[in-house]
């Protein structure tokens, strides 16, 4: 299994979440991914380095944040430059716009824990739980654990959302905690996976396979994107894996958006942004009845 960790680096902890999974769920995102996805909405999620946003339309111009910066910069200006930056913070706990935002910080795993078991009434209530996603969680498999065990210790359901690429030698004993697993495959051609992810997709398709043979549940989401996937060949392809290698699993299509635009603006990462066309209601429909052909149920969480 490895060593064991105390702490591991998360992004975000979000309360009330009603799309990941059964009931009203805390979502707790772990920093890290393998993949760089053209179109991904989270992009300060693949590396677990701290990053600091600056989301331009929110600032007032203010200037709250340049006194309190240990380097005399400033924060709020479009000339900031971040290689002088600490990533303290201190400009963010200031900031009365939350314009600034830190990143990826460094967590213990009781503070992982603490605001767990401050969400346990609402699990209890809803039939809800925690829901680990990324980044790839699978990736800071050794937190993850110890924050698994502790779910266990408390009887909170765990569901995990993967992008499934990942070791699975190192992961395959955390298996067995997991209640359901939300589990994207982007592309069944593996020379299309690469030009769009980064990674071939033999690993993310072997684990598929192997998670299902253990017999966790799972439910397969596709990013819908009209440019990449949305071809008649790749979702048959899709549901002829699923139809042979995960049966009983369901399916999830998720239609690209533009949401994480700002982001990217926002962390300085605008070169590396790519722009898709939203596939139409009626788009979505007909990739739902490809899947319902190979008696493929549609999941309704």
């Amino acid at each position: 299994m490895g060593k064991e960790v105390s702490s591991g680096v998360v992004i975000q902890m979000q309360d009330y979440s009603i799309h990941d999974g059964d009931g009203v769920r805390t979502t707790i995102f772990l920093a890290g991914c393998g993949l760089r996805c053209q179109w991904c909405a989270n992009p300060e999620s693949w590396t677990k380095k701290p990053k600091l946003a600056f989301y331009a339309h929110k600032c007032s111009q203010c200037h709250s944040c340049e006194p309190v910066c240990p380097q005399s910069l400033k924060p709020s200006s479009n000339e900031f430059d971040l290689s002088d930056c600490t990533l303290c913070g201190a400009c963010v706990s200031v900031c009365p716009e939350k314009a600034l935002e830190l990143a990826c910080s460094d967590t213990d795993v009781e503070s992982v824990m603490q605001k767990i078991r401050r969400d346990e009434l609402f699990f209890r209530h809803t039939g809800g739980g925690v829901t680990f996603s990324g980044g790839e969680p699978f990736l800071q498999h050794q937190f993850l654990r110890q924050l698994m065990a502790g779910c266990e210790q408390l009887g909170v359901s765990v569901w995990v959302e993967t992008c499934g690429f990942f070791n699975w030698k190192q992961c395959q004993d955390l298996m067995s905690g997991i209640e359901h697993v939300f589990f994207d495959i982007k592309h069944m051609d593996e020379q299309v996976h690469e030009q769009v992810t980064g990674q071939s997709n033999r690993t993310i398709l072997d684990n598929a396979r192997k998670m299902h043979e253990l017999g966790v549940p799972m439910t397969i989401r596709v990013p819908l994107i009209t440019e990449v996937n949305l071809d008649d060949d790749n979702l048959r392809a899709t549901a002829e894996f699923i139809r042979e290698y995960l049966s009983g699993s369901t399916i999830e299509l998720l239609p690209y958006h533009e949401l994480g635009k700002a982001k990217y603006m926002a962390f300085r990462m605008d070169e590396v942004f790519h722009s898709f066309t939203t596939p139409t209601p009626e788009q979505v429909e007909k990739a739902y009845d490809v899947f319902s052909g190979y008696q493929i149920r549609r999941y309704m969480g």
